[in-house]
């Protein structure tokens, strides 16, 4: 039997698979999914499924660049799964393509799979500046406030020990 092997880019067609592969023979498959794209140092998530096993299959999910190897997820099991894992993406400074590596292995088959990921550095926080009107009068005094927020508008704990105005004609 030949196992299907399906290793997607995106949350959407798990739920296609799933559809599908319940009408489908009863041959062993799997499927891993993940975003095609992801922050630097942050949060990120699979899904891994295993679907229909003929025997004890071991599911090894690692994310790989260059000679590196760092293991995601791992899985043994004779019986069908869906686990969803968090992991911490890299940090990295400029863009990166990275791969996930699928490995799926019994006593009598061995299957392999791989995508590539981008890993986007993090964006600079962002300053708003806000004034209590829009327009001022010589000599009037003018009352504003700073601040500074993450790529997800949580305000950060910063404090300016200098703020510098400077006059527009």
């Amino acid at each position: 039997m030949a196992l299907t092997r399906i290793l997607i880019a995106g949350g959407l067609l798990l739920c296609l698979y799933t559809l599908c592969s319940s009408t489908a023979t009863a041959e062993p498959s799997f499927l891993v999914t993940f975003p095609a794209q992801m922050r630097s140092a942050s949060e990120a998530k699979l899904c891994a499924s295993l679907q229909s096993p003929n025997e004890t299959l071991h599911m090894s999910i690692y994310l790989t660049t260059g000679d590196e190897k760092k293991m995601l997820h791992q899985e043994t099991s004779d019986t069908d799964f869906h686990r969803c894992v968090h992991f911490q993406a890299p940090s990295v400074n400029k863009d990166s393509v990275q791969s996930i590596k699928v490995e799926v292995q019994g006593r009598t088959s061995h299957w392999t799979s791989e995508s590539r990921v981008k890993f986007r550095p993090k964006p600079d926080p962002v300053t708003f500046i806000q004034t209590d009107k829009p327009i001022y009068s010589p000599g009037q005094t003018v009352h504003f406030r700073v601040v500074t927020m993450d790529t997800e508008f949580i305000p950060l704990q910063q404090k300016y020990s200098l703020v510098t105005l400077q006059v527009c004609t």
